[in-house]
């Protein structure tokens, strides 16, 4: 099972009980559309910061990555499949 497999299932099983982590609920929510760090904070109800850094993190792992598109000098980013 590669590791996108394995977050999905994660997400799977820990939504199920509410329980994602973080980094899960930004996936998550990046897989339902793509967005800025800035529109991910409006949708979670988190955290500019803590948004940049999760997506920081997940795209140096190669779960997401920008669309190349801009919002104002924001990048927009999106799940990689």
């Amino acid at each position: 099972m590669n590791l996108l497999q394995k977050i999905w299932s994660n997400i799977r099983k820990n939504s199920r009980a509410n329980k994602l982590t973080r980094r899960q609920q930004i996936f998550q929510e990046l897989s339902r559309g793509e967005g800025t760090a800035r529109q991910l904070a409006d949708r979670l109800g988190l955290r500019l910061t803590l948004i940049r850094t999760y997506l920081s993190t997940l795209h140096r792992e190669g779960l997401v990555k920008s669309t190349g598109k801009k919002v104002g000098k924001e990048q927009v980013w999106r799940t990689k499949e």
